[in-house]
């Protein structure tokens, strides 16, 4: 479940997995008088997915702060969550047209529903500011939050929203703001998100996510070292599990 965290901004895990794909960990196991105790952190990690390969990197700095970059210093930690709630499937996708199966007319589908249970809770996208809390019409319950830099994200079809959030309020990527229903225009108990850019609706699935910060310059030359001795494990340990499968060494395209 770390893995598929830390690797959670890239692959949706739901949609992308096919057949052939393949992963590789470095972690840390921690060991008393010889004896191991329990697994450590992950430190380096490796997925390819659909030819394309995905790479991560444990990384700390002198202050305390750590995260997780991509091989090039790059943030894994996107501003956004691409999939904002545990789904069991997605009942309706981004359409330019679609028939509305409430009003019986053609309209277009300006976001994405995760068909869910009702309860399971909702988590803000992204970092940002709630400046719509309760009925919105068609949506029933919903949200909107402010993300700054011309983002803005909406949740609808709540149930309920989460214990003393209020109108205002700043949020954080993951937190929990609110718990799927089928309030509102909804023929079964889903959430119905929306991403918009400077107003704009895009693809929740397909949009573009920006990055966070990556590795501090200050300390490039110390994570590019670190990171030379990780993918050098990473490799050798490719190398033996491919060895021992009789499978060649794949080309990736990075």
């Amino acid at each position: 479940m770390e893995f598929a965290e830390i690797f959670g901004w890239d692959i949706d895990w739901a949609n992308d997995i096919r057949k052939g794909d393949r992963f590789g960990v470095v972690f840390e196991e921690q060991v008393v008088e010889g004896e191991k105790v329990r697994d450590g952190e992950i430190l380096a990690a490796e997925f390819v997915n659909q030819g394309k390969t995905y790479r991560a990197i444990r990384f700390a700095t002198p202050d305390g702060k750590v995260n997780y970059y991509t091989d090039t210093g790059e943030g894994m930690r996107k501003a956004f969550i691409r999939t904002p709630v545990d789904f069991r499937r997605i009942s309706s996708r981004f359409q330019p047209q679609r028939f509305h199966p409430v009003l019986g007319v053609k309209r277009p589908h300006r976001g994405v529903d995760f068909a869910a249970a009702v309860g399971t809770p909702v988590k803000a996208s992204g970092d940002g500011k709630v400046i719509e809390l309760g009925w919105k019409g068609g949506y029933g319950n919903a949200i909107v939050i402010d993300h700054g830099r011309t983002y803005s994200t909406l949740y609808g079809h709540l149930s309920k929203f989460a214990s003393r959030l209020k109108l205002g309020d700043r949020v954080r990527q993951g937190q929990v703001i609110g718990y799927v229903g089928a309030t509102g225009l909804a023929t079964g108990p889903h959430l119905h998100y929306e991403f918009r850019i400077n107003g704009v609706h895009r693809d929740p699935l397909t949009v573009k996510l920006p990055n966070s910060e990556p590795v501090p310059k200050a300390y490039m030359a110390a994570f590019k070292k670190q990171t030379t001795q990780l993918l050098a494990q990473l490799e050798q340990a490719n190398k033996l599990a491919l060895e021992s499968s009789g499978t060649e060494t794949p080309t990736s395209n990075n």
